[in-house]
């Protein structure tokens, strides 16, 4: 039970934060918060998902009750969860620039960057903590990063196309 506390933590936080903006007819912002949540979700809880096929061939460090990947993009961790990486951060891109229309590629880089270090920090800080049991993985804080960019350049080009959606 303790190694939930983290994501029942964080999702009594995001739902404050929700409730928050709901308040303050802040629509939009709650969509980040219901995306940050779902991240959370699926990185903050004691259930890892391993989707490679050759983990052992992946070199990783054990540090603060912890397996760490420090060494980015090894063969061997370029594997379906890494291009899934990419796929569950885009559509925190998409928020990000529907939100922020006015900001482009440096801003969104700098969200991709926040994302995955919040993500993976979060994790190291858990595992420290309450033995959450999830790698932290610098390949994800890339992908991460990666997906956030690519939401947000697609979420610019709707916008470009179709007027509306600023």
């Amino acid at each position: 039970m303790i190694r939930w506390l983290p994501f029942i933590g964080v999702s009594l936080l995001w739902a404050t934060l929700s409730l928050r903006d709901l308040h303050n007819r802040r629509f939009r912002r709650i969509w980040w918060w219901l995306g940050c949540w779902g991240l959370n979700a699926l990185t903050w809880t004691p259930v890892a998902i391993t989707l490679g096929s050759s983990v052992g061939h992946i070199q990783t460090f054990w540090i603060a009750g912890g397996t760490w990947v420090v060494w980015p993009l090894q063969p061997a961790s370029i594997d379906l969860s890494f291009w899934l990486n990419i796929v569950m951060t885009i559509p925190q891109g998409i928020i990000w620039q529907y939100n922020h229309s006015q900001h482009r590629w440096r801003q969104w880089l700098l969200t991709g960057l926040a994302t995955g270090l919040t993500l993976e920090s979060g994790q190291a800080i858990f595992n420290w903590l309450v033995g959450l049991g999830r790698w932290v993985d610098i390949n994800d804080v890339l992908t991460n990063c990666t997906g956030v960019i690519i939401g947000a350049a697609c979420m610019l080009l709707l916008q470009r196309h179709y007027q509306v959606l600023k």
